[in-house]
């Protein structure tokens, strides 16, 4: 399984990296350039089963990146980071299907609960009879 983290946060990256040391998964960090056409890219080539975004990163351009990764895998689950706590963020996301929301800081053994129930998830998928 492949997990891709879009950010900079140096939190969310220790989390993340260390969960993918402790486990068969691969994890790969955008971090070098939040323009959305290279988010996107990055995230077509790599087909990653597990996206992480953090909003604060990527906003303003954040639900429109997350629009076109819908349209192109409904599948794909989606955590959403953000410090921004306002109602209306959370609407808009809400509506495209985000497996998860999580305001920063993230709680380290939250974050590795969530990623471990999603990795639990997607082994019982591919050894289902």
């Amino acid at each position: 399984m492949r997990i891709l983290l879009i950010s900079e946060d140096n939190s969310l990256k220790t989390i993340v990296t260390k969960f993918g040391d402790n486990s068969d998964i691969s994890v790969i960090i955008h971090d070098d350039d939040s323009n959305p056409i290279k988010v996107l890219s990055n995230y077509l080539s790599l087909q990653p089963s597990v996206i992480i975004i953090d909003d604060d990163y990527l906003a303003p351009n954040t639900v429109p990146i997350l629009e076109s990764m819908r349209k192109v895998n409904k599948k794909t689950k989606i955590i959403f980071a953000t410090s921004d706590s306002s109602i209306e963020l959370g609407k808009k996301v809400s509506q495209l299907g985000i497996y998860f929301y999580a305001i920063k800081p993230v709680d380290e053994n939250e974050f590795r609960e969530l990623l471990d129930s999603i990795l639990k998830a997607k082994s019982q998928q591919y050894y289902e009879p």
